[in-house]
């Protein structure tokens, strides 16, 4: 893989991600894990709801053509405890 300068660069190998109840920031597949939203909705969810706009947090830097997106766990529970309350 070829980065913007043209210099050849390593791909950053795919991790497990365990997370728990203390989990604070997780990527897509630990949202997966804790609250069964796959990536689609997840994805929609961050650009329809105001609640979750500021939940995500991209680490890629500029010389890097893609980046690793985490999400912020309390906001995604807050924002589905808030759904469960208003249901009730």
């Amino acid at each position: 893989m070829k980065n913007t300068n043209g210099k050849q660069q390593k791909a950053r190998p795919s991790s497990h991600v365990t997370v728990s109840t203390a989990t604070e920031w997780t990527d897509q597949s630990g949202i997966l894990e804790l609250f069964g939203l796959r990536r689609p909705t997840l994805y929609h969810l961050c650009k329809t709801e105001p609640q979750l706009r500021g939940a995500t947090i991209s680490l890629k830097s500029k010389s890097e053509l893609r980046g690793k997106r985490l999400f912020h766990v309390g906001k995604f529970r807050a924002f589905l405890k808030s759904k469960q309350v208003a249901q009730s």
